[in-house]
């Protein structure tokens, strides 16, 4: 039955098909001619690049969606982008003469779209979400951190604030173009990757001392092992001269050039010279282990998976962000009517159209070469270090500061930057107000002024504002980890064993520090710690002293206790013995009293006897008297004897 049928209308497979076809046609011709529910200008303006392949030309008769040709991509880069795209030729294939209805039928329309602000409004959203659980007060009290405020557009306008402020040259506006690290620094800060590679690492290694000759031999190593790399010295002077010829006359260097003690000063440079020119700082007292490229290779990826995934979507589009008016923003209701960058206005050109909009080549916050490289210095935490703070430590998991690696323009740098110049002046004011009450004033040691105390505060800031990464996280780490851009080694990795001898490395060693330290020495809050330090020890000395003495007190007053209480345990016994023989002696005595008794009746009843005897014997035997004399006597005798 199935295979008549079939073969009944078979024949008329070919007017069914023309039908089909036809009546397809009819659709799309009516379908081209709808117009969209948001006027076109909305779509050239913040839809992604291949939504202007929909739209590659302008419609005069539709006033209301006319748009300037600077907003508008020519037909010919349009089509042909999309079709070299999609492999169906190049943009040379394009008819420049023949007009865009008739080029592209689909104009009009309006193709799925998700806005890029949504999908950066909802990465904002998941940030957030990762912060919580994040306790400032718990992270203070025990792992002395001190990152401020962790939103994202807070911190991103903190940055701007900083740079108004402090490199800036007062009563100048913002350069435009701005310097060449802002945009940068910007860019990192912005859910969108760039349309352009950031700037590269350069291969340079920077260190500071006082001369040349002063560098110990072991820094040598660092052109041995990287002879391709440049190797950069400053002395006091050339600090001075570099810090002038970047932020000449602004407040920066005028802080910079009144810090008290030049290890301030070098501290300060640091973040400086890795903001604006990148590469490796590292302190005098250093030689690497490895080069530079291995360091902290492979990695364990700890970004969180749905950020990665967006910022690759968000790679491939284009546009600037959605206003709030915009019929597309409502992607996300907790963050509807807001962005990053509409929540910044700090009157500063960032450069932003040339630094957020546009496909990414292979760089950005997920991909790409990592822009900081830093490791863990100690984990006070794994190690079981409950007095770090005694130790010299300005965090539990602090991050090293004598040793780091970056490209140009990174925002941990610039935070630093504005923290340290902010304690600079908090520093300079306190001093004036003590002398003026004439007072003594012990300014913060370098280790939380200007040193790795600050520089971890900044490192997690950055972490947790931007990747949601919360410094708990970082504890108790064996392995390099990549948050971002941000690639972290574990504890000792920058203060490995010397290579200068036979001693096996550990594991993922990076580099050797010396910790010659001689900063320490003119370093009044150093000296005051280390003058505490001793006042305690001291203390702890005399306290463990006297607890000693009362211990042995103790002890003695315990065994002459116990010898008073066995002298009395031995009295009571003797005395108990002493009783017992007294009463063993009564006993003895009543018995042979008894006994003495019983011998004396039974002498009385022999007395008697014989007293009877004797009667009768003196009754009939008159010449027997003189023998019962006799024993009459006896008999007294032995009576006054018992």
């Amino acid at each position: 039955m199935l295979s008549l049928l079939s073969s009944r209308y078979t024949r008329y497979l070919p007017l069914l098909l023309l039908v089909l076809l036809g009546s397809t046609f009819l659709l799309f011709e009516r379908s081209s001619s709808a117009s969209s529910t948001l006027p076109r200008s909305s779509i050239y303006d913040y839809t992604s690049p291949a939504t202007h392949c929909f739209w590659p030309g302008t419609d005069t008769n539709d006033e209301s969606a006319a748009v300037s040709d600077s907003k508008i991509p020519a037909t010919k880069d349009s089509v042909g982008k999309m079709k070299e795209w999609m492999g169906w030729g190049d943009s040379e294939e394009v008819d420049e003469d023949v007009p865009s209805a008739e080029a592209f039928a689909w104009e009009g329309q309006l193709p799925d779209v998700v806005p890029v602000s949504g999908i950066e409004r909802y990465m904002l959203a998941h940030i957030e979400e990762l912060q919580q659980g994040y306790d400032a007060k718990h992270d203070y009290e025990e792992y002395g951190l001190k990152l401020g405020n962790i939103s994202l557009s807070a911190y991103t306008a903190e940055l701007l604030e900083t740079y108004k402020e402090y490199l800036l040259p007062p009563g100048t506006p913002p350069p435009n173009p701005p310097p060449s690290f802002l945009p940068t620094v910007l860019s990192r800060l912005s859910l969108r990757p760039p349309i352009t590679p950031l700037p590269p690492r350069p291969d340079q290694v920077m260190t500071t001392e006082k001369s040349v000759d002063d560098l110990p031999w072991q820094f040598q190593r660092w052109k041995e092992i990287m002879p391709e790399w440049e190797i950069k010295y400053f002395d006091d002077k050339a600090l001075k001269n570099w810090v002038k010829g970047m932020f000449g006359g602004t407040k920066a260097e005028e802080i910079w050039t009144n810090l008290p003690r030049q290890v301030l000063k070098t501290d300060v440079f640091r973040y400086m010279a890795m903001l604006v020119e990148g590469g490796i700082y590292t302190d005098s007292d250093t030689a690497p282990i490895i080069h530079a490229d291995q360091w902290g290779h492979p990695y364990n990826h700890r970004t969180s998976p749905l950020l990665t995934h967006l910022s690759r979507i968000l790679s491939i589009a284009t546009s600037p962000h959605l206003p709030s008016s915009h019929p597309l923003s409502s992607f996300s209701p907790d963050h509807a009517g807001t962005t990053i960058d509409e929540e910044l206005d700090v009157g500063i050109s960032t450069g932003k159209s040339t630094i957020y909009d546009g496909p990414l080549v292979d760089d950005g916050a997920e991909l790409g070469q990592p822009s900081l490289v830093v490791s863990v210095e100690s984990d006070a935490i794994d190690f079981g270090w409950h007095n770090w703070r005694e130790v010299g430590l300005s965090r539990a998991v602090q991050i090293t500061q004598w040793t780091f690696m970056a490209r140009p323009g990174h925002p941990v740098f610039l935070d630093a930057l504005g923290r340290t110049l902010r304690k600079s002046e908090e520093m300079a004011r306190k001093e004036k107000e003590a002398k003026k009450n004439g007072k003594e004033f012990i300014p913060e040691t370098a280790l939380e002024w200007t040193g790795p105390g600050v520089f971890s505060d900044c490192v997690y800031r950055y972490l947790i504002s931007r990747y949601g990464f919360k410094p708990e996280d970082l504890i108790h780490k064996k392995d390099p980890l990549r948050v971002g851009d941000v690639l972290i080694l574990p504890a000792g990795s920058y203060s490995s064993v010397s290579p200068f001898g036979d001693e096996q490395q550990r594991n993922w060693a990076a580099s050797w520090h010396g910790f010659f330290g001689r900063w320490r020495g003119a370093d009044p809050g150093v000296q005051e710690f280390e003058r505490l330090k001793k006042l305690k020890k001291e203390a702890e000395e005399a306290e463990k002293k006297a607890k000693e003495e009362a211990e042995e007190a103790e002890r003695e007053a315990k065994e002459a206790e116990q010898k008073a209480k066995e002298a009395y345990d031995q009295a009571d016994k003797s005395a108990q013995e002493v009783e017992e023989k007294a009463k063993e002696a009564a006993e003895e005595a009543g018995r042979k009293a008894q006994e003495a008794s019983d011998t004396v009746e039974a002498l009385e009843e022999e007395v008697e006897k014989a007293k009877e005897m004797a009667e009768g014997i003196s009754d009939g035997q008159d010449n027997g008297s003189g023998d019962f004399t006799e024993i009459r006597e006896e008999a007294e005798d032995e009576k006054m004897s018992a």
